[in-house]
């Protein structure tokens, strides 16, 4: 998958390292006598800088033999398998490396990994705490909960039956499917040359070798179901002058029309070699050349071949890549893959807006509800508008998981993972629809006949946006309340209010936590950050539209102006709550000069006490207070027998009475003018006659 992102499928990412390709690619013919001459060990490491891992690691375990349980080698070699998708052997080393002494938190994080992509969830789950132990950062909460979703998807699969197209698929990496109607065929990605296995046509493209994966340079196919194709049921080159870039092709995404087409390419200029001049901190070695991802467009002509492919407007691959275009329905909007400035973290998508020149308008952010800190790539969008997109950010039982989301530029909903048999442990990515019932996607789980391979799905319709009945994760953001900015390491308590059960959180650099919960349960969750005023929210996850509950607790800065307490009443639907909140009861009715609870009032109360229990760290002033009418000295006492009444009410029905402080005021706080001798309707006085609760602290 590492090799998908050269084509921005960075592991599918090289783009986590800027998607990158040195341009000094180590071959074997050439590298035999430079091996002898400089020794193993610095033509591993050379190789190593380069990206070559597949000769590094061929090299490394040489010089392992020779050196021992040395953990320099231990970590190279235990990376270069991650890179190239061997997660098993992988994990053989990272297990090895951090037995021994002196081993790098981050090596704990990857090792995690590895056990998740050969689904060993419950071991990651440890591995996962170990390394927020030792790196005392709360970063990877979406990673553990994703360990538990996992089990749970695996145990209640979605309506998809999947299989794989053996027929299009070898030991190497094939992905990238879709499917043209109007030829019958299906495209695809393959690093497998298959042009020199078929006579069919002369080969038009270099055949050197990625030294990465040791394989040759992605390049476009196709395979025709038309029976009267000459070529049926053979696999061919899609086009020459699509692929006679230098290095890696793929993939292509249509127009409407099938007139035109997107693709991707790694960057083949000579001009980066001085720009990208890299010297390897460990080795001192220094490398020249660093390749990214283009886009580029080609239109049919009216012969229907290809016409030479002009480069998307805002290529720069001395900088960024640019890969994976998708088309909205109408043809408006083109989203893509990139590393440019601007982002959330590592790869998001992006898109631009067609002007009525015809041009395209400058790129945008599709924004924090798709994108996250980690890498968003392989966008398609559907007949229907839905947006597919691959993950490694939000909470997923693999590398990169299957996500679908509906709306359009950066107007998105929470995204809902695709579940189980679309996912795995592995890299899941590239779904595209066929039609309403069965498509295209791409995985490299286990099984399959090698790196990549290409899946067919059916399932008995598109997948909706909706609800869904699997494990829910609570995403929580804090952000502050005037710049809208997130707020990392805030300390969040969350509590389940029917069981009692209390975690405490902290916010990453992005502001937020996740965690596994419960569906159909109440929760109070409090926030808190030095030189900010604290907060608490109830929410209700019997609420969720998604898999993922998104909640967003705003605080306030105390070096601005206090906010001004809100007052509610005990119908309002409840946002954020603050310290210095008032819930206003204004219809606490009272027997003349009595101060015992009547069955009216009662009812109400019922309601402050569901309150309190969605709050259990909340604590109250339970006030009263009377109109201007009789003697101040009356009113007051009245006043405060009928809060210590309403307060005796609370305990009798299981409210802790520490949390309550009962307080009359009696015509102490009057809520408008009319006070002692001055004429106020019966309705302006009953106005003042009411029952208030004050958050005193959480």
């Amino acid at each position: 998958m590492n090799t998908k992102l050269h084509t921005l499928k960075g592991k599918k990412v090289v783009l986590t390292r800027c998607l990158t390709f040195f341009l000094l690619l180590l071959s074997y013919s050439n590298s035999s006598f430079a091996q002898e001459a400089k020794g193993i060990f610095t033509s591993a490491n050379e190789a190593f800088i380069k990206y070559d891992y597949a000769i590094a690691a061929k090299l490394y375990e040489k010089a392992l033999a020779k050196k021992g349980d040395d953990t320099f080698i231990l970590s190279r070699l235990a990376f270069c398998y991650k890179e190239m998708n061997e997660y098993e052997t992988s994990e053989k080393y990272y297990k090895k490396l951090i037995s021994l002494p002196g081993t790098n938190t981050q090596e704990w994080l990857y090792l995690g990994d590895m056990l998740k992509n050969t689904a060993k969830y419950s071991a990651a789950k440890e591995i996962y705490q170990q390394y927020q132990q030792r790196n005392g950062k709360d970063e990877i909460s979406y990673k553990i909960a994703g360990c538990d979703s996992a089990l749970y998807w695996i145990n209640h699969p979605d309506g998809y039956s999947v299989e794989n197209m053996a027929y299009l698929n070898t030991a190497k990496s094939d992905w990238g499917a879709v499917y043209n109607p109007f030829t019958s065929s299906v495209i695809f990605v393959s690093d497998s040359l298959r042009n020199s296995k078929k006579n069919f046509f002369q080969k038009t493209f270099s055949d050197a070798i990625y030294g990465r994966t040791d394989n040759y340079f992605q390049k476009i196919y196709s395979i025709s179901n038309a029976q009267h194709d000459a070529f049926n049921n053979q696999i061919h080159e899609f086009d020459p002058t699509i692929n006679a870039f230098a290095y890696h092709t793929g993939p292509v995404v249509f127009s409407g029309n099938y007139d035109s087409i997107y693709f991707t390419v790694t960057y083949d200029g000579n001009d980066i070699k001085v720009k990208d001049k890299v010297e390897d901190k460990d080795t001192k070695i220094t490398s020249f050349g660093t390749r990214r991802l283009e886009l580029f467009l080609a239109t049919l002509n009216k012969s229907g071949q290809w016409n030479a492919p002009t480069p998307f407007t805002y290529n720069n691959p001395s900088a960024y890549s640019v890969g994976h275009a998708a088309l909205s329905p109408d043809g408006r909007v083109l989203y893509f893959t990139s590393d440019m400035p601007g982002g959330k973290g590592g790869l998001d998508i992006w898109f631009c807006e067609r002007l009525i020149t015809g041009n395209w308008g400058f790129p945008k952010n599709c924004g924090s509800i798709i994108n996250s800190k980690d890498d968003e790539a392989f966008p398609v969008v559907a007949s229907n508008g839905n947006l597919f997109f691959a993950s490694k950010g939000h909470v997923g039982m693999g590398g990169y998981d299957l996500f679908v989301t509906s709306g359009e530029k950066n107007s998105w909903t929470t995204p809902i993972n695709m579940g189980y048999p679309l996912n795995s442990s592995g890299d899941d990515f590239y779904y595209v629809a066929k039609d309403d019932t069965s498509g295209f996607f791409a995985s490299n789980r286990k099984g399959g006949l090698g790196n990549d391979d290409i899946y067919q799905f059916v399932t008995a319709a598109q997948p909706a946006v909706a609800p869904i009945n699997g494990p829910l994760v609570l995403e929580t953001t804090v952000i502050d309340n005037a710049t809208q900015e997130p707020i990392p390491d805030a300390s969040l308590t969350f509590l389940n209010t029917n069981s009692d059960r209390k975690w405490e959180q902290k916010t990453n650099t992005d502001g937020k936590t996740w965690h596994g919960v419960d569906n159909n349960t109440p929760f109070a969750i409090t926030a808190n950050k030095k030189g900010y005023y604290p907060s608490i929210i109830a929410i209700n996850t019997k609420n969720a539209t998604s898999d993922t509950m998104l909640v967003i607790i705003p605080l306030d800065n105390q070096s601005g102006t206090k906010p001004t307490p809100k007052v509610y009443k005990l119908t309002d639907a409840l946002t954020t709550l603050h310290e210095g909140d008032r819930f206003r009861i204004n219809n606490i009715h009272y027997d003349f000069d009595k101060d015992n609870i009547r069955r009216d009032a009662a009812k109400i109360l019922d309601t402050l006490i569901d309150i309190l229990h969605q709050y259990p760290s909340m604590v109250i002033e339970l006030s009263s207070h009377t109109d201007s009418r009789g003697t101040d000295e009356y009113n007051f006492n009245l006043a405060d027998r009928r809060a210590k009444s309403a307060v005796a009410y609370l305990v009798k029905h299981g409210i802790d009475k520490h949390r309550m402080m009962a307080k009359g005021y009696g015509e102490m706080m009057l809520l408008n003018g009319c006070s002692n001798d001055v004429p106020c309707s019966e309705e302006e006085h009953q106005a003042n006659r009411r029952t208030e609760v004050k958050i005193l602290r959480f």
